[in-house]
């Protein structure tokens, strides 16, 4: 069953959580049209209208679906390496609450709980109208030759994407190559060595408030080892006062703001080698909104 993504590995998070998913860059395809990159709030309303279609579309099929509640602005900004957002910190932690409210639905999701209370023929039927035909799948090689993901074609959750994307297929492959350029820089941006001096910075700073780490990764997977097992109060607790520090710290050092600018430069000099792909993914994205906005209306 299509499932949300709401937890990512340290290294994925490399890509959105060190710039921030919210960096926004434009170029002219002509002179009557633009093509851009979405806002984050633009990002959610597709992901609405997504789930809508899904809905639409299973329900003509004769089976029952509830809409997911897709991620918002706050969701997104959860799992960074690094942030700088003092508030965010102050009010979120390191995301703690999202995680917990991504398993409660993932518990309770009333399409899921439906779902499993079918007959395993019934079961059965209900998976291949909503993902499509696993034995008939579509492929994409992944940039930087690191394998291949591959997909079931049909079912209502393509046909979403078609009527959002225009071609599911062409989105698939679009989309799996363009959000997957991260290996292509990810371990040159990790060990740039302009990252040295705010990196020691940041470290004395933590250091000098009875928190010695050598970067943000140590404090990161330390945390999440000191929380383990903690009543979830104590733990929230525990997070938002080690997270303002860490953003604080950040923020004082530029790391966060270094981090930024240095990503997006590896991330633009990566995207050379995909300018077709990247210009396509802007613009079926861009077709996206203009079909959500019907879709939603």
């Amino acid at each position: 069953m299509k499932q949300k993504a709401f937890v990512a590995a340290a290294v994925t998070a490399v890509l959105c959580c060190v710039a921030g998913c919210d960096v926004q860059t434009k170029q002219q395809a002509t002179p009557d049209v633009e093509v851009r990159d979405l806002t984050v709030r633009e990002e959610i309303e597709i992901g609405r209208a997504e789930e809508r279609l899904v809905k639409t579309c299973m329900e003509e099929k004769g089976h029952r679906y509830w809409e997911l509640p897709v991620p918002g602005v706050d969701e997104r900004k959860a799992g960074r390496y690094v942030t700088d957002d003092v508030e965010w910190a102050r009010k979120h932690g390191y995301g703690r609450g999202f995680e917990e409210r991504a398993e409660e639905i993932r518990r309770t999701d009333p399409t899921t709980v439906y779902q499993n209370k079918l007959r395993p023929p019934e079961r059965a039927a209900f998976n291949r109208a909503l993902d499509g035909d696993y034995q008939d799948r579509m492929s994409v090689e992944l940039p930087g030759g690191t394998g291949t993901v591959d997909a079931p074609r049909g079912g209502c959750a393509n046909e979403a994407r078609a009527k959002l994307y225009g071609d599911s297929e062409a989105w698939f492959v679009t989309r799996k190559t363009i959000e997957g350029i991260l290996p292509l820089y990810g371990r040159d941006l990790m060990e740039d060595a302009r990252l040295k001096k705010p990196l020691a910075e940041w470290a004395r700073c933590m250091k000098e408030a009875s928190r010695p780490f050598a970067d943000p990764g140590r404090l990161r997977r330390n945390r999440m080892v000191v929380t383990d097992g903690m009543a979830s109060a104590k733990a929230h607790e525990f997070d938002r006062t080690l997270a303002v520090l860490d953003a604080t710290c950040a923020r004082k050092t530029s790391l966060a703001e270094i981090m930024r600018a240095l990503e997006t430069s590896y991330r633009e000099k990566a995207l050379q080698r995909y300018e077709r792909e990247r210009d396509d993914y802007r613009t079926m994205r861009l077709h996206a909104l203009r079909e959500a906005e019907d879709v939603l209306s």
